[in-house]
């Protein structure tokens, strides 16, 4: 963190100190203690990211629906990420909220934030809700948020500018960027504590114990604790039918690669694609279709001109449903760390991820690795992963790491998923 960074975090620190001293007299939670003894009639739910991270709460979304059955879910998401609880039964409503430093749209004024909270806070405030958990550690905003709106039980991870707002925080280490969860390790996948979908877990288990409530069973079912997106009945219809008029039988081998990705560094290259297309229909004798968005169409037309076979092109305009329904249907999902792959995870296809710069121990696929494998550069870079996915603070290679990725590697893979189905 630079000089900048630090004084811009300072001056944030203190204008929240003030703003929390100012608010406080006029909050009905000031004299009234948090009542624990029952669990909550109306619980809020706050994750401002973006659909892969949304899926990776789906977990613990799970857990407090099974530990909490008589319990209203509210799930307080941004607009951009609200799909990926489409069809989802653990929650009772979703409401959308511009969350600020998430949206595109450019800021008004400094103070614009502030303002839009107290706004959303007086509609949160209506709708009475009894807790509130924020599931994404850094976000003082929501802790911020569940202040103003009055609501009694408000429960985070103990982020230096979220701890005031909170009144239950799980334990966080700002210097070495580790949680200190009361849950370890998940029986079922064996995957690091530090895991995003492992924290979203903790943090629901954490909550369920302040009201002395026994998670330890559901956390044994693999159902509860993996990654979930149900994709709806019209949405299967209508890739079954693209695909029968395409030629594809029902009982064909499909193989899904897409290609595309949020941030630039983390794209692998259009010849090491098109490779593994090619071999795909050649050796595998598989059907292959190119998925991407709108805004990725231009790299899927790259690809299909290098390819030497003829993959189908698929543009997802249809949305986030079509695209499950599509990873529903096939055999394999090849890509990147991106959201569309959780989601391929989420139906059930087995995937394979290619990383660079991101951390797999962090972001990497919820779930069986025997069904769900990582393939990463056998080139020894130690900046390897970095975390940057800008180019103005990434090494002077731009995205050497994932560049240097193999066709071989993932055709290895391949043929040891393809060989199971």
């Amino acid at each position: 963190m630079n000089i900048k960074q630090k004084a811009k975090r300072q001056i944030r620190g203190l204008f929240l100190h003030s703003l929390r001293r100012a608010a406080r007299p006029v909050l009905r939670y000031r004299a009234t203690p948090p009542d624990l003894a029952k669990p909550p009639q109306r619980l809020l739910v706050l994750r401002p990211d973006h659909l892969g991270d949304l899926l990776m709460t789906t977990p613990a979304l799970s857990l407090l629906r099974h530990a909490l059955p008589k319990t209203e879910i509210t799930a307080l998401v941004g607009p951009w990420g609200a799909a990926s609880l489409q069809n989802n039964s653990d929650v009772d409503n979703i409401v959308r909220c511009e969350f600020p430093g998430f949206s595109r749209e450019p800021k008004a004024n400094p103070f614009a934030p502030y303002l839009y909270a107290l706004e959303q806070s007086r509609i949160l405030r209506q709708s009475g809700y009894e807790a509130a958990i924020n599931f994404r550690y850094d976000f003082w905003w929501g802790a911020l948020l569940t202040y103003l709106a009055d609501i009694p039980v408000r429960i985070g991870y103990d982020w230096p500018e979220a701890h005031s707002f909170l009144t239950h925080r799980l334990p966080f280490q700002a210097k070495s960027g580790n949680f200190l969860p009361s849950l370890n390790q998940l029986p079922n996948f064996g995957q690091p504590s530090q895991h995003s979908a492992a924290l979203n877990l903790a943090l629901a288990h954490y909550t369920l114990q302040q009201y002395q409530i026994n998670s330890d069973p559901y956390l044994s079912e693999q159902q509860i604790t993996r990654m979930k997106y149900y994709p709806a009945a019209e949405d299967l219809r209508y890739v079954n039918l693209n695909l029968s008029e395409w030629g594809v039988g029902r009982k064909e081998k499909v193989v899904v690669i897409h290609p595309g990705s949020g941030a630039t560094l983390k794209l692998w290259t259009v010849e090491g694609f098109a490779a593994v297309a090619d071999a795909l229909a050649e050796r595998y004798n598989t059907k292959v279709v190119l998925a991407g968005g709108e805004g990725e169409s231009v790299l899927l037309k790259n690809i299909v001109k290098t390819c030497q076979s003829d993959p189908l092109h698929w543009e997802t305009s249809g949305g986030f449903g079509r695209l499950a329904a599509l990873f529903a249907r096939c055999d394999l999902v090849i890509g990147l760390d991106s959201g569309p792959l959780h989601l391929a995870v989420a139906v059930g296809t087995p995937t394979i991820h290619l990383f660079g710069p991101t951390d797999p121990t962090i972001f990497g696929p919820w779930g069986d690795p025997t069904r769900h494998r990582i393939v990463r550069t056998d080139v020894d870079l130690p900046c390897c992963p970095c975390g940057v996915l800008d180019f103005e603070r990434g090494c002077w290679k731009g995205g050497y790491c994932l560049r240097t990725i193999k066709v071989s590697q993932v055709l290895q893979v391949v043929e040891e998923l393809l060989e199971k189905r």
